[in-house]
């Protein structure tokens, strides 16, 4: 960051600065990342029976429904068994038949006292062997039944053959029996829903919501954007290359099959979004620490800038004795109020003393500074809970604005009197976002503006106060700060050598040149 310059220090020659004008436009704030398609449902196929496949009439890529063959498996062994096990029953049934007739004459015989008792339990301890052998064998028929059936696998589930890691002569093993699981025959996907694993910078994810709406575009379709929500935000970071990211699940529909498997793509995510709004690019913001050296960049001294700036606070707060403050909006846009529309909103936040103490205190978080620093989420709660008073949040925002005393775009100190120039640049020095510095180009120069900051993205930031309006030139300073180190670089080369900057300087320039990206960005997300 470049060092401030001392008070006196005389202005340099202008550069050539370009220019771009403030217009009303739409800002998308929007997180992105690069991720893979991958199926949500996925179904590793596996077989009961072992042996070796005879027939596997699918491919990858082949569409199945439930209840079409998938793989045939090798019969003859698990038919024997089955016979096998079919001739037991038959055997064992005979035997019971053959018990029970004995049971019979065994319970006649021992009535009539013609048996001993030794005898007549016997028959009956045979019988219920019997019974006994013919559960087994109709269990053990049914177990080969299964087996049997077990050896034609048929598809449970509807969807797309993505893998196919064996093919017909290949001796497979079970998947109830074998010590590995079994063997893998085919993995099935439903194509139908799939969802585009991604990972996410750790600076994005705290403004990334399950649910918010995000657009995939991938390699194979450039010119068609895929519409997609986010599913899932896991919880375990992935550390690559030094960069801490979130994996976070982005489901797609996918009814025309277009998406597969495996393609690479991006995805944008967005996450705030303001329409019709005042923004200028962001080469044109500077902090309030820049003042200086955006000021003689522009040919301007420090003392002049500084000069300009608390005149253009002395403006805002010129106003009759007595007058209360022109009342305004959060967007710094005029609110005709009149005093009934405020001792209305004043009854109405009296008359719910829980609403009022609630708006109180989150102003008073808000002004502590230990908020949850959303500006957008906090104007939202403060507009509900007027709703729940029953007021309209612009009128009582514009009522507590005018009772305050605050000016156009609360460049006040909250009791009507005016901040100067040096508490404005300190506060911008402080390193938050919301506050910087604009230089428009009027009829006698350049003249520096304080402006509040809203949304900003890679392009362009939104702007309020200042006294800005659509069709104002502002210089765009990146690439004027940069020249101007450079030349001061130059300077204090000859200073001390009393030759150009040679080789190394410029190096050195051209490095500066590459970083211009950096050094001339805006208030980033």
């Amino acid at each position: 960051m470049l060092a401030l310059a001392a008070c006196g220090r005389t202005a340099q020659q202008p550069q050539l600065v370009e220019t771009a004008p403030v217009e009303r436009r739409d800002i998308v704030v929007e997180a992105e990342a690069t991720g893979t398609v991958e199926p949500v449902d996925t179904v590793a196929v596996k077989s009961k029976a072992g042996g070796l496949i005879l027939r596997m009439p699918v491919e990858v890529g082949s569409t199945v429904k439930p209840g079409d063959l998938l793989v045939q498996i090798d019969t003859r062994d698990l038919r024997n068994q089955y016979e096998q096990a079919s001739a037991d029953l038959t055997a064992a049934q005979a035997r019971l038949s053959a018990a029970r007739s004995a049971k019979a004459r065994a319970d006649q015989l021992y009535g009539q006292r013609i048996i001993t008792a030794a005898e007549y339990e016997a028959a009956t301890a045979d019988y219920a062997g019997a019974q006994s052998a013919v559960v087994t064998a109709r269990t053990n028929l049914d177990i080969a039944r299964q087996r049997l059936e077990d050896a034609t696998v048929r598809a449970q589930v509807g969807g797309t053959v993505i893998s196919k890691p064996v093919s017909v002569g290949t001796v497979i093993s079970s998947a109830t029996s074998s010590v590995s699981g079994g063997t893998t025959l085919l993995t099935i996907a439903d194509l139908s829903r799939v969802r585009m694993r991604t990972l996410v910078n750790e600076t994005d994810i705290g403004s990334v919501r399950v649910g918010q709406a995000a657009t995939v575009m991938v390699d194979a379709f450039p010119d068609r954007p895929f519409r997609g929500t986010v599913e899932k935000i896991e919880p375990q970071a992935v550390v690559q290359q030094s960069v801490t990211m979130f994996p976070v699940l982005v489901s797609l529909e996918n009814s025309d099959g277009a998406l597969l498997p495996g393609m690479n793509g991006e995805v944008t995510m967005r996450v705030q979004e303001r329409t019709n709004v005042l923004a200028v690019p962001n080469d044109a913001v500077r902090s309030a620490r820049d003042l200086a050296s955006a000021a003689q960049a522009l040919g301007m001294t420090e003392d002049s800038a500084r000069t300009l700036m608390q005149a253009q606070f002395a403006r805002r707060d010129a106003r009759p004795a007595g007058a209360a403050a022109p009342p305004r909006d959060d967007a710094g846009q005029a609110v005709p109020v009149t005093d009934s529309a405020c001792a209305a909103v004043a009854a109405a936040l009296a008359a719910s003393p829980a609403t009022r103490a609630e708006l109180d205190s989150l102003r008073q978080r808000t002004r502590r500074g230990d908020g949850d620093g959303n500006v957008e989420e906090t104007r939202s709660r403060i507009q509900a809970l007027y709703g729940r008073a029953g007021v309209d949040a612009r009128t009582a925002s514009a009522c507590q604005r005018r009772r305050r005393g605050a000016g156009p775009d609360g460049a006040t100190d909250g009791t009507g009197g005016a901040r100067t120039a040096a508490g404005t640049a300190g506060g911008g020095a402080g390193g938050t976002r919301a506050r910087g510095v604009v230089f428009v180009k009027d009829s006698s120069g350049w003249s520096p503006r304080f402006v509040q900051i809203g949304v900003s993205n890679f392009d362009y930031t939104e702007v309020r106060g200042g006294g800005l309006r659509p069709g104002d030139q502002v210089a765009l300073l990146a690439a004027a700060l940069l020249q101007q180190q450079r030349q001061e670089r130059n300077d204090r080369f000859r200073s001390v050598t009393g030759g150009p900057l040679g080789g190394a300087g410029g190096a050195a320039g051209g490095g500066a040149r590459g970083g211009g990206r950096g050094a001339g960005a805006g208030p980033g997300r």
